[in-house]
């Protein structure tokens, strides 16, 4: 025994020995927004505007709406004394400019200040009215309202001017957006070398980069401008034409363009690139287009490069030590650092928009993708109607092509796809997947996330496949009809359980897998939220994301979670401190890897040697004695002997601590665990454990633990912040047993489900951490 406690403490100074960490991505494009923001704060000197630096582009109030829309963006609220002064400005910018106007609209548009709608409608009727056309077919936009030589870059902007106006509610005809369409397909090159881009000005052969992707934009927004009735949904949710789509023969041209090889190019780059640009190196400008390329196409990866991430790494890398961002050598376009800078906080700041959701792409050809619509909609959906519009993004995710080298690698990118809390997947076939995609999909299941499926028209091949898949994957723990009782139906709002059969997996706390075998995604694709059966749909797929997400808005784009390896504990020292998970008659581990996940981060976090494999124990096995540290958890009642009670009591008496919480809140284990803990010492009561003892002191935890985030209202309601509400039995001034009467296990699992009552992993993660510092200090 006392062997063992020494080896205890040998680990106390790994506790306080922690080295710090590298600052993750995310942090750094966070501190890099709030640099450009604080420069062009600095910059505007109380003028409402920043007209007053000199501008190359001679385009009055170009620069201001420009350096608006990047701090609008940046979260800087319209009620900021700096932004008032700026927005009165923009809305008195006389309209001239093609590039100007169409800015001056995306401002009052991402203001959203009802008073400027008239305005915003003027907007847009003044883009209309300056198109260049010839014998009624469009020829793109030109500087000015008086014409002149049209090109794809003034095009582009007044297409963002007309799509910003149309979502905030300005009238735009149905035949303006098939002109755009119509302008963009003609105009892109169909040279043999050069088939799929676009150039500056047609009718020029040779195209650019910048130009091809912003006619892959205007390819992306007037699909989606032109989406209404396209499919012929009938009553039942089926389509007449589901999955056609006259633009995408154009977008997949465009796509190829970016990924084929640069024959200018001595290194054999693709195309794609954030540097180097033929012909003025305009990185700002360029790395604005690609943001928009990628978050309206929901492209993760543009010519298999993961086109956020580098852009970000390059614009932390670059800013200056003013917090500006300035022109590159060979930038002969000469953006002063006000437009570079606002472009820069544009790419970093839209970029990073938290994705909700996760389409996954499978098979050979693009059948997973036969609505195109539909995750973008259930988005703007959940982003306007459940988070208070938090904007919120979706991205299409193809780890098609994936070949990881090594196991690190495969467990990074899983982190990678756990930023989405959600996946989503629907077709009409089998959903057929590489190995690589599958040991991915089951791995971020496990690891947190949460998958969504549906039978795209209700096709029985997709529904017989992914029953197929899902018993593949998970051959424990099939695929059954959710009860009328479950809480999805009644996660967010109450949907009847007649609507659609929906079928689940379960894995420990909470269902990780909803399938639904008759469609829905039809009334997603058309938007459909206030009408009959396309409301409830939208209500059931709300329900969906707040059982999925808990109420807890996905971080922002760029977070990657730490990811254990399940093979990286085999041979772990004897030495090690290990957890011993109490057995009882109930259900007793409804959370399977709660501690495994706890000693994962006590292992990166605090650098204590401890062993990540749980030891399952009963309560009168003879070796109890060897674990110091035990874990009791549950959903239902329990009972103990005699013989188990007095075994356990010895182990606690000498130096060991019992940790326990009631799985989401159980009232039934709540009840047995307080009357065992009354047999267990009947002349030491479960107290309150206060804020202010040693166990959530920062002297133990490195940082005090006063505020931790839980649930405990109803089903679907969000986290508060409060005080960690532990109580705890104390024997000779140290606390022996510490429980919580709400969650950890489900939260330390990551499975906890909408209706837990409970804490965050987070807060989890920090109470448990918090008792087994204690018993090692």
């Amino acid at each position: 025994m006392c062997r063992l406690l020494s080896i205890l403490f040998l680990l106390i100074p790994s506790v306080t020995s922690a080295q710090p960490e590298r600052e993750p991505l995310v942090e750094k494009v966070r501190s890099a927004i709030n640099r450009g923001v604080n420069f062009l704060r600095t910059s505007e000197k109380g003028k409402g505007n920043w007209e007053h630096l000199p501008v190359s582009i001679d385009k009055p109030g170009g620069a201001t709406a420009l350096a608006m829309l990047a701090l609008l963006n940046s979260g800087i609220p319209p009620d900021d004394a700096m932004m008032k002064r700026g927005l009165e400005y923009v809305r008195n910018i006389e309209m001239r400019w093609t590039y100007v106007v169409g800015l001056q609209t995306m401002v009052l548009a991402e203001a959203g200040d009802p008073r400027d709608r008239e305005r915003i409608q003027k907007g847009v009727d003044w883009l209309i009215a300056c198109r260049s056309m010839r014998n009624g077919k469009l020829q793109g936009w030109g500087y000015t309202d008086d014409g002149g030589q049209p090109d794809h870059s003034n095009s582009q902007y007044a297409l963002l001017g007309l799509h910003a106006g149309r979502l905030a509610g300005a009238n735009i005809d149905v035949d303006v957006w098939e002109s755009i369409r119509d302008y963009y397909k003609s105009s892109q090159s169909i040279v043999i070398r050069d088939a799929g881009g676009w150039p500056y000005q047609a009718p020029q052969s040779a195209s650019r980069l910048t130009m091809t992707v912003a006619g892959l934009c205007g390819m992306a927004i007037v699909t989606q401008e032109l989406n209404k009735n396209r499919q012929g949904l009938r009553p039942d949710g089926t389509a007449q034409f589901c999955g056609v789509y006259v633009e995408d023969d154009a977008i997949r041209k465009a796509i190829e363009w970016l990924s084929a090889i640069d024959r200018n190019d001595r290194d054999g780059s693709t195309r794609f690139r954030f540097e180097n640009i033929s012909p003025y190196n305009a990185v700002y400008y360029n790395a604005y287009g690609i943001e928009r390329a990628g978050r309206l196409t929901g492209h993760r990866f543009l010519a298999g490069r993961d086109w956020y991430r580098e852009g970000c790494e390059l614009l932390v890398r670059i800013q200056q030590a003013d917090d500006s961002w300035v022109g590159s050598r060979g930038d002969s376009l000469q953006f002063t650092p006000i437009i570079n800078t606002s472009l820069a906080l544009l790419f970093l700041s839209k970029g990073r928009t938290p994705v909700l959701i996760s389409k996954w792409a499978y098979g050979n050809g693009n059948g997973w993708n036969n609505k195109h619509f539909d995750a973008k909609n259930l988005v703007d959906f959940a982003s306007m109607e459940m988070f208070k519009k938090q904007p919120l993004a979706w991205q299409a995710y193809d780890a098609r092509r994936m070949n990881f080298r090594n196991v690190p690698e495969r467990l990074r990118e899983v982190g990678t796809l756990l930023q989405s809390p959600i996946v989503y997947m629907n077709g009409h076939d089998v959903p057929t997947m590489t190995v690589t995609q599958e040991e991915l999909l089951k791995q971020y299941i496990q690891e947190g996330g949460f998958l969504l499926a549906e039978a795209c028209c209700g096709k029985a091949g997709f529904t017989g496949g992914f029953r197929d898949l899902m018993a593949k994957m998970f051959p424990e723990n099939p695929l059954r009809p959710l009860p009328p009782e479950h809480p999805i139906w009644r996660a967010w709002a109450t949907v009847s359980p007649d609507f659609v059969p929906l079928e689940g997996i379960e894995l420990g706390c909470k269902t990780v897998v909803v399938f639904s075998p008759q469609p829905l995604a039809g009334y997603w694709e058309e938007d459909l939220r206030k009408e009959g059966r396309g409301r409830e749909a939208f209500r059931l797929a709300g329900n969906v994301i707040a059982y999925a997400t808990g109420m807890e808005p996905p971080k922002p784009k760029g977070t990657i979670a730490d990811v254990l390896d399940d093979k990286a504990d085999r041979n772990t020292p004897r030495s090690f401190m290990q957890v011993g998970q109490l057995r009882h008659g109930g259900d007793w581990q409804p959370a399977p890897r709660a501690m495994r996940n706890l000693m994962l981060y006590l292992r990166e976090k605090e650098k204590l040697d401890v062993a990540l494999n749980t030891q399952e124990m009963t309560f009168t096995h003879p070796d109890l004695f060897k674990y110091k540290f035990l874990y009791l958890h549950g959903r239902g009642p329990f009972d103990v002997s005699k013989e188990g009670l007095d075994n356990l009591q010895a182990v606690l008496n000498t130096g060991g601590v019992l940790l326990s919480d009631a799985c989401c809140g159980s009232p039934g284990f709540d009840l047995a665990f307080r009357d065992f803990a009354a047999k267990l010492y009947p002349k030491n009561k479960l107290e309150p454990i206060p804020v202010e003892d040693a166990l959530y002191s920062s002297d133990i935890n490195g940082v005090k633990i006063d505020k931790v985030k839980v649930r405990t209202g109803i089903a679907g309601a969000g986290f508060d912040a409060a005080a960690p509400a532990l109580e705890g039995i104390k024997i000779d001034n140290r606390w022996v047993v510490i429980y919580s009467r709400y969650d950890l296990g489900c939260a330390l699992e990551k499975h906890a489900s909408g209706d837990c009552k409970g804490h965050d992993h987070e807060s989890a993660l920090k109470i448990a951490g918090a008792a087994v510092l204690y018993l090692l200090k």
